[in-house]
Order: C-alpha cells, then sequence, then structure tokens
C-alpha cells in the first residue's frame, strides 16, 4: 500500500465495495502510505508479510487466506503480485478478475511477462481502467476471456472538501508561482525532462515541487542540482495534503511517456488546477486542447514553452481547468463501484458483459 495511485484506487473501491453491502477482504504484503486510507475504508485485511513479491511463501499464504475466506470471487490489483493472486484463486478454485492498471510499455517482452500473461488468460475477466489497457489485452486474448473497461474513481466531494494550502505550508512566498509535479520518481514518469524544461526558464519567476516515491528520486535530486536549480526546485516524498497543493499550483505538469488511467491528473482536474501534459494516448482519453495544454513527449523545449504561456495567461489557464473539472465529474467512486459489481455479477453469472465506458 505504497504512495502510488493504484493502490489509493484500491482502497476507494474498498470503501465503496462496504458501503455497498459487500463483505470485502484485501490482501497485502506490505503496508504503506496508503495503509491508513484503506483499514478506514472497513474492509478485513490479511497481512501477508512484510515478503518480497518473489518469496513463495506469498503464494502459500494467499492461498490459505483465499481457502480460509471462501470469498465468492478474488480480484487481483497490481503487477507483480496480480499472478500471484490468479494462481492462489485457482488453488483455492475461486474465479479471479484480473485488473490492468497500465498498458502495453509496461509489459516488455520476457519471460515473466509470458509468464504472466499465460496465468492472466485463465482469468474469468480481465478489467483495465484505460483503453490502452484493454488493447493490449484485446492482442494478448482476444475473446478468450471477457474483457471491461472501468476508469478510475475520484472522490469528489472529499477533495471539494479540501482547503487550498497556504504559502506556510508548501514553503513559498505569497502569490508566487507554483509548478507542481507529483507521482513516482520512476522512468515512465519522465520527470527528467521537466527538470530540463525548468532549467530553461532561468528568466521566469516561478517555485517549483515534485514529490512522490520511486528508485529515481535520489537521480532527479542530482539533476537538479546539476542544473542549478536546487534553490528554484524542490524534490519531496511522498505528501498526504496533494489536494491542497493542487488547489494552490499554478500549474500541474505529468510528463508521462505513458500511463493507465492517471491518477493524479484526475484529482488535479477535479482540483481545477490548470493542466500542462504529454500528449499520450492516456492523457488523451481524458484531456483535449480545450481542457489542458498537450506537449509532445520527451520534447523539454515545448513543455518550457507550455509551461510558460500558462503562467503568462492565467485567464485561459483557468478555463480550460474549469473545462478538465467537468470532465472529471462522471468519475465519481459510486458509478465506478457499481461498474465493477456489474462485472461480479457477470463472473457469477457466467454471462458476458460488452465493455462499459465513462465519459
Amino acid at each position: 500500500m505504497g504512495g502510488g495511485g493504484a493502490e489509493r484506487q484500491l482502497a476507494y473501491l474498498a470503501k465503496s465495495l462496504v458501503q455497498s453491502g459487500c463483505e470485502t477482504h484485501v490482501a497485502l504484503i506490505r503496508g504503506g502510505p496508503n495503509l491508513r486510507r484503506l483499514e478506514m475504508a472497513g474492509a478485513t485485511i490479511h497481512q501477508l508479510g512484510p515478503l518480497s513479491d518473489r518469496d513463495p511463501r506469498v503464494l502459500i499464504r494467499l492461498t490459505n487466506v483465499v481457502r480460509r475466506v471462501k470469498p465468492d470471487l478474488v480480484q487481483s490489483w497490481l503487477a507483480p503480485i496480480a499472478a500471484i493472486g490468479g494462481m492462489a484463486a485457482i488453488a483455492a478454485g475461486r474465479p479471479w478478475v484480473f485488473c490492468e492498471r497500465t498498458s502495453a510499455e509496461a509489459h516488455p517482452e520476457s519471460w515473466k511477462t509470458r509468464v504472466s500473461n499465460f496465468i492472466t488468460l485463465s482469468a474469468s475477466a480481465i478489467v483495465s481502467n484505460s483503453a490502452a489497457g484493454d488493447r493490449y489485452w484485446q492482442s494478448k486474448a482476444g475473446d478468450r476471456v471477457a474483457r471491461y473497461i472501468i476508469p478510475n474513481g475520484v472522490p469528489v466531494d472529499e477533495i471539494d472538501a479540501a482547503s487550498m494550502a497556504t504559502p506556510e505550508d508548501i514553503g513559498v512566498a505569497p502569490g508566487e508561482v507554483v509548478v507542481l509535479y507529483a507521482g513516482r520518481y520512476s522512468p515512465e514518469k519522465n520527470v527528467a525532462v521537466l527538470v530540463s524544461a525548468l532549467s530553461r526558464m532561468k528568466n521566469t519567476p516561478f517555485r517549483a515541487i515534485c514529490c512522490g516515491e520511486g528508485p529515481l528520486r535520489a537521480e532527479i535530486a542530482s539533476l537538479v542540482q546539476a542544473h542549478n536549480l536546487g534553490e528554484r526546485v524542490r524534490v519531496l516524498g511522498y505528501t498526504s495534503n496533494l489536494w491542497n497543493w493542487m488547489k494552490r499550483a499554478t500549474v500541474f505538469v505529468a510528463p508521462s511517456r505513458f500511463e493507465g488511467r492517471p491518477n493524479v491528473v484526475l484529482e488535479a482536474m477535479a482540483c481545477r488546477c490548470p493542466l500542462v501534459v504529454s500528449d499520450i494516448p492516456q492523457h488523451r482519453e481524458l484531456l483535449d486542447e480545450h481542457s489542458a495544454v498537450l506537449v509532445p513527449v520527451g520534447d523539454s523545449v515545448a513543455l518550457a514553452q507550455s509551461i510558460g504561456a500558462v503562467l503568462e495567461d492565467p485567464v485561459a489557464a483557468a478555463a480550460r481547468a474549469a473545462v478538465a473539472r467537468s470532465r472529471v465529474e462522471p468519475f465519481d467512486l459510486p458509478a465506478v463501484a457499481r461498474q465493477y459489481l456489474s462485472v461480479y455479477g457477470a463472473v457469477l453469472s457466467r454471462t458476458s458483459l460488452a465493455p462499459e465506458r465513462v465519459g
């Protein structure tokens, strides 16, 4: 239950399922920043670890949990544990639903991918959170496994209730321009291109804040120093009050190479924070030129120009942010939970539904 969007989505779904009257159990191998939100969801939590993803005891312990609980179905959530969840369901004789949280780029050709895909083809259903994820499984499974598209949910009411961070909360001066990034420090998030873009904006006043977790955090911090941006760019860890910061930020930047259904982008949309995002299919599912500024992937010059354009024309930026906010309304948590319940019903009744989309 690390600080990522997929883990937070699991906590959201667990809460909605409990509120819908479902007896909901969640098995974990590690805790993390999102564990508290999951605990508050009301689900029964089964701690399998802490263990490594590769520890064979994970499969043994998870199979024992499934056999003891005797659930109507098992839903695996996040790779690489998803395949292990499928094996535990098979061993216990339970139907299972595989959830795809990203897209084809996250599945490089390797023996591990082939083994994982082979196991996934035994699932009763595959649920992707984006059209890009569904296309990947269409190419691998075709019609052999029922497929569905269910977007990430957004706690719209909870976000609306969050207050705007004060300058003191985030360590900036009153009225100072704030460029915000939040997400993993990992290759697909492409944070290095954001640092490069910010280095090209030496004549533009701003303060940039990057927050999240991931293996490249130290590398990004070193890159900031190499560009002499230490006084203007802060590289932080996970923050629990991101919505407050989004409401204070002048612009939110998401330069990813690929995504699933980007959780932080949805939350920034709900917070009415102006957006500059990479022009990738997963962002295009949510946004267009009327709701965000889209930039070619990896182009630091265009990214710097786009950030600058948002800062120079706050009226146009606010208008795009208002359109983006209107597009997030259909993704409220109860609506998304109802779609999952429909899939569960289809699986348990051995019927098939057409892929459902919101928006």
